[in-house]
């Protein structure tokens, strides 16, 4: 019996697990790294708001001991160092979450190349599966064949050592009977009999 395509079978069903894995591993990493993105921005939110309390904080302060013209000048600059970093705080802000919003394209697109290996691969288990019937059918058959020239041969072998199939010099001549029966569409077979 033929076990190659029960190798190959075995082979493919190993082959996809492997792909499985691969892509869940992949799916657990890209949600670590969004997740990770997502911590980062809220990091990032927090430090914003406490830098906004305290540039207010400071603010005040440096009023209250400076005298009205100075206020006015401090507050100016103050706040225009808070807008600046403000300013660049959300720039960054921005930019983690599109950088988030680009690896969770990645990831719906890793989920879509693993979902059509796996129907790739099922195709191939498919037209594996087929080819091995097919192959099967055509061993049986192939037997079938074999079992009946075999049968054939034995046939042959009994008529020679019963005398019914023999050699008369260089021919070869068969033993009728008395009354000889012919066989076929046209007559054109003998039966033989002992």
């Amino acid at each position: 019996m033929n076990t190659d395509g029960f190798d190959d079978f075995d082979a493919l069903k190993k082959l996809l697990g492997q792909m499985a894995t691969v892509a869940q591993e992949l799916d657990r990493r890209s949600a670590q790294a969004l997740q990770h993105i997502e911590n980062a921005a809220a990091n990032l939110h927090q430090s914003v708001t406490r830098l906004d309390s305290c540039g207010e904080r400071f603010a005040k302060t440096a009023l209250g001991v400076i005298g009205s013209e100075a206020k006015q000048t401090i507050t100016h600059g103050t706040g225009q160092a808070v807008g600046e970093i403000q300013q660049q705080l959300l720039q960054a802000a921005q930019t983690i979450h599109s950088s988030a919003q680009e690896m969770e394209a990645q990831r719906k697109g890793l989920n879509a190349a693993r979902r059509s290996m796996l129907w790739n691969g099922l195709g191939a288990l498919l037209i594996g599966s087929m080819l091995a019937a097919g192959g099967t059918g055509y061993f049986a058959w192939k037997s079938t064949q074999d079992i009946a020239q075999a049968k054939f041969g034995s046939d042959i072998l009994q008529a020679t050592q019963s005398g019914t199939l023999t050699r008369c010099g260089d021919m070869l001549c068969v033993k009728t009977g008395k009354k000889p029966q012919r066989y076929g569409q046209n007559g054109e077979y003998l039966l033989l009999r002992d």
